[in-house]
């Protein structure tokens, strides 16, 4: 085996999988001695979706050499709504092979579930991401950040997002009016609760909702979601994988430049 995998909680790998579909069709998963990685542009071209995962969070992890695994995405996501809530996940390649290994075990190893997923070819583009210092750093619950983003989706197809040392406020104009919605920095018991700011400088910036509501749909990863602005750079939504030791996944999306 060229590649073999063992993650104890397949559904995290599911709660990603489920994340990207709407944006990527078929993606490559650079699979190195670090862990999984994926860059991926979407099928538009205008947002940015890139993940790792890192070895530490498999329970074995073994890659005897650099190979980028094509797989299309809707199929991976059929073949992980097989797997339960405690199951582990077994993935395996072997290095020459055109399919790709997956092995669904429930938690009391009482039902097994096998799949194979044909390879694809596909073009990759790797995109250096620049370290980017942002000029505003915000974090927040993600379930806030997903309401937030659906509830003003109804009211516009372009979100304002306005931050400052006061708080950052999201708004939206459309033909019905206009809303918005502003969150204030807060203290809470629980880290996911509360809601940080680090501003150099107030930020101020438009961006297509309908990316943000599914950059959104990976709420169910992390309990908190980190915004990352800066004056025309793009926009950064970055969850980690349940925990930071475990990788992230991270969104990156173009500004709208007024015409």
């Amino acid at each position: 085996m060229a590649l073999e995998a063992h993650l104890q909680q397949a559904v995290l790998l599911k709660k990603v999988v489920d994340a990207i579909k709407d944006l990527c069709k078929d993606v490559n998963f650079d699979c190195s001695e670090k862990g999984l990685q994926v860059q991926s542009m979407d099928s538009s071209h205008v947002a940015l979706v890139s993940l790792l995962l890192r070895e530490s969070a498999f329970a074995e992890f073994r890659c005897d050499r650099p190979t980028s695994l094509g797989m299309n995405v809707d199929s991976l996501a059929k073949i992980l709504k097989m797997c339960g809530t405690s199951d582990s996940l077994k993935l395996r390649w072997r290095g020459d092979a055109d399919m790709v290994s997956f092995q669904c075990e429930s938690g009391e190893e009482d039902r097994i579930a096998d799949f194979e997923l044909k390879l694809m070819q596909i073009e990759s583009e790797h995109m250096e991401i620049p370290e980017q210092h942002y000029k505003v750093s915000a974090k927040l619950p993600s379930s806030e950040f997903q309401k937030i983003c659906r509830d003003l989706k109804e009211f516009g197809e372009t979100m304002q997002v306005k931050a400052s040392k006061e708080g950052i406020t999201f708004s939206v104009q459309g033909d019905m009016g206009a809303g918005n919605v502003m969150l204030k920095p807060r203290e809470a018991e629980k880290p996911e609760d509360k809601v940080t700011l680090s501003v150099h400088e107030p930020v101020t910036a438009t961006f297509a909702l309908r990316y943000l509501v599914n950059f959104a749909k990976a709420a169910p990863l992390s309990g908190t979601v980190e915004l990352g602005l800066g004056p025309d750079a793009p926009l950064l939504v970055k969850y980690d994988l349940d925990k930071a030791d475990n990788g992230h996944l991270q969104f990156y999306l173009a500004p709208k430049i007024d015409e």
